[in-house]
């Protein structure tokens, strides 16, 4: 049976005009997002919401560096495209590079088909990992976006036997926020499986489950990425990494 679109139980109401959205980060020019090499500035095309080069949550040295960006949309009606919010991943590049060697010199296409190459990405716990989410569909309510993440989680928790208490606890971490236009949310992880979780730059928890990293990870470079453009945008990256 087909998975369910992860929000795929959302309803939107259509803005009344088109709203620009102001970057946080200043400007750069489209050549990075289109030939972009690991580790550079890029500008996600359907947002507009421009990546730093680094992302620096748990260290504030050799920070993870920006592999590729995406956007998560949603269809509203058949109709309109709705860009939910956009999606960058950050790794530790030197980390990286010794944990992925053996994938140097593959072609960036017969690797998106590979999917041993994100599973290690994803399973390894010698670097540090950042996915940095950016809201950019101002009208996004806390329900829905904790909905369409629990949808993808929960199924996988429970495959690796996790406590209830896990979800729980992510879902608090939440608790009190406001979603809107330019909220950002990081997820890093470094060893032993430890998820850390900043909201617009301040730290508000951290959960000690490789299962809920693994599963967290896998709705954007798994089997089954809720942004494919994402994924081929991460996977390009890490190739212009492995052949430097």
């Amino acid at each position: 049976m087909p998975r369910a679109s992860p929000f795929a139980s959302l309803t939107f109401s259509l803005p009344k005009q088109r709203v620009v959205f102001a970057a946080p980060f200043a400007s750069i020019t489209a050549h990075h997002q289109l030939h972009h090499k690991f580790g550079d500035a890029q500008q996600e095309p359907a947002t507009g919401i421009e990546y730093p080069a680094e992302c620096c949550v748990l260290t504030k040295k050799n920070c993870p560096q920006l592999a590729g960006v995406g956007v998560r949309a949603k269809r509203i009606l058949g109709l309109k495209n709705i860009n939910v919010y956009s999606v960058g991943m950050y790794v530790d590049a030197h980390g990286a590079k010794k944990a992925l060697h053996k994938y140097k010199g593959e072609d960036v296409d017969e690797l998106m088909g590979n999917q041993k190459l994100f599973d290690e990405l994803v399973g390894d716990t010698r670097f540090e990992r950042s996915l940095r989410l950016v809201i950019s569909f101002g009208s996004l309510k806390r329900s829905q976006f904790l909905n369409a993440l629990e949808e993808r989680l929960k199924p996988e928790l429970a495959k690796a036997k996790e406590p209830e208490s896990t979800m729980k606890a992510f879902e608090g971490l939440f608790d009190g926020v406001n979603f809107r236009r330019g909220t950002e949310i990081a997820f890093s992880t470094h060893h032993k499986g430890q998820l850390v979780t900043q909201i617009d730059g301040k730290q508000v928890g951290s959960i000690q489950s490789p299962a809920l990293v693994k599963a967290l990870f896998d709705i954007y470079v798994g089997p089954d990425p809720v942004s494919a453009d994402a994924k081929k945008s991460i996977g390009k990256g890490l190739v212009a990494l492995m052949n430097e």
